[in-house]
């Protein structure tokens, strides 16, 4: 079909009293896997040609002289099968044929559900804040952004954790592509380096990962990112932290900011 190769599509059965049975061997989420946004057409068709020969065998059993209704499909002469029932006969020559029989498409990964920056963000100054109470307010900015004055504008940055000496980014990993997450990157760092205001402040980075326990389809390529980025902020001094809860991370924060 389409390359050339031929692929077993359906079995007819004719048994001892005469009644034919043409039975479909692929299933529409198996062609969905071969044919992509064809696999719907191509189950209208197998069930169309399928159709043609069950009415065709009614009338004659010499399947030389039928005419498929569309091109592409051939039928084999039919041969002597004993079996202990019709759907015993019909498992032999699937066997035999079509190694796509009761072939099941692979299972596709859960989504993990997205989390914001700022979902992250107060979640891990909340578990800060369980941790060393009002304390937290000396690390944490109150809505998660810092202002900036320059020539009578006033500039919005998001810079969740600032002390007298160091600013931070907390970034989220929720997301289902790496490069969503080399946006995110990309604006922290941009961030952080007009709040450092050319190094009076210490820089770090703190990045809420998923944990091994959930299902990622792009673990490889987000964990690989990470690891970029690691590079990346290691050649310009800054530091960063990549852990899997709100708590690790609020400990990482909170070790780090006393730290000169």
């Amino acid at each position: 079909m389409g390359s050339g190769e031929r692929i077993t599509a359906a079995v007819a059965l004719v048994d001892k009293s005469s009644n034919a049975r043409v039975i479909n061997l692929l299933n529409p989420e198996v062609l969905s896997v071969l044919y992509r946004s064809q696999g719907s057409n191509a189950d209208s068709l197998i069930s169309l040609v399928s159709q043609s020969l069950k009415d065709f065998l009614k009338d004659s059993y010499d399947i030389s002289l039928w005419s498929p209704p569309v091109s592409g499909f051939f039928a084999e002469p039919l041969r002597e099968f004993v079996g202990q029932s019709a759907e015993d006969v019909i498992d032999q020559v699937a066997g035999l044929h079509s190694s796509l029989y009761k072939a099941k498409p692979p299972q596709a990964h859960p989504r993990v559900a997205s989390r914001s920056d700022h979902e992250i963000q107060v979640k891990v100054r909340n578990a800060a804040k369980h941790r060393i109470g009002l304390r937290a307010d000396d690390i944490f900015t109150p809505n998660g952004i810092v202002e900036v004055r320059d020539s009578g504008r006033i500039h919005h940055l998001n810079i969740p954790v600032k002390t007298t000496e160091k600013v931070g980014s907390i970034i989220s990993a929720w997301f289902s592509t790496p490069q969503t997450i080399e946006k995110h990157f990309l604006k922290a760092q941009s961030d952080l380096d007009v709040a450092s205001e050319r190094g009076r402040f210490g820089r770090g980075m703190f990045i809420s990962l998923p944990s091994q326990d959930t299902e990622m389809k792009s673990r490889i390529g987000i964990e690989n990112q990470i690891d970029e980025i690691h590079w990346r902020l290691d050649r310009i001094g800054c530091f960063l932290e990549v852990r899997d809860t709100p708590e690790a991370l609020a400990d990482e924060i909170i070790n780090w900011a006393s730290h000169s």
